[in-house]
């Protein structure tokens, strides 16, 4: 059991890699009116303003670590569209929606994001292996997070703040979204699961030599 906590504890601390130089910075006071376009292996960097759109193509990655609130030419990231091999971390800031296309991935630590479009894992036909992987992580505290019946998923930030998602199902050729997410304990709920583990084993190792 703490064998896997380790390993999942050191998963996360790789996905809080940061590059030491971005391609492309939007910060406090700053509002791109048009669509931000990455391609090949670019990098964007949003920590404080916003913009109407960014699209992410190639193996580009985005990292949205905080906005201004989300308004329409004022802040926020409005529509966030990822595309091929590019990848999003999100651990702050508001956005209105995401579209996963191909093999985007993203992991989804904080924030607001109101909406989840997954045009992915398509049903049918002959696609790569990785087609069918789970594209979309979204680490959470406490309960797992849930799904009701009008696609609301719901649940705890690792901060403890709450998270509520509409999720779309991509025009009714593909699995639905909620079958593309992995949901993934933040690294002290791992830690108390793991713990909790292994006295649950200590116990019944005591209760057996009595």
């Amino acid at each position: 059991m703490m064998k896997v906590v380790l390993l999942l504890m050191g998963v996360w601390a790789c996905s809080s890699v940061s590059y030491a130089v971005w391609d492309y910075t939007i910060g406090d006071g700053q509002y791109e009116y048009g669509s931000v376009r990455l391609y090949n292996d670019k990098t964007l960097l949003v920590t404080g303003g916003g913009a109407y759109g960014v699209e992410a193509f190639d193996s580009s990655y985005v990292k949205v670590q905080g906005t201004a609130p989300l308004e329409i030419d004022v802040g926020g990231i409005y529509v966030l569209d990822l595309d091929d091999s590019s990848s999003l971390l999100v651990t702050g800031g508001e956005i209105g929606g995401i579209a996963f296309r191909d093999n985007a991935t993203a992991v989804l630590r904080g924030g607001s994001i109101l909406h989840i479009s997954s045009f992915q894992r398509p049903l049918g036909g002959d696609y790569p292996p990785s087609y069918w992987d789970k594209h979309i992580t979204i680490e959470y505290s406490g309960e797992l997070p849930t799904v009701d019946g009008d696609n609301l998923l719901t649940g705890l930030w690792p901060d403890g703040s709450a998270f509520s998602i509409q999720l779309h199902d991509g025009a009714g050729v593909f699995y639905p979204a909620i079958t593309n997410i992995e949901f993934v304990p933040e690294p002290m709920t791992l830690l108390l699961f793991g713990f909790g583990g292994l006295a649950v084993r200590e116990l019944g190792k005591r209760s057996q030599l009595k």
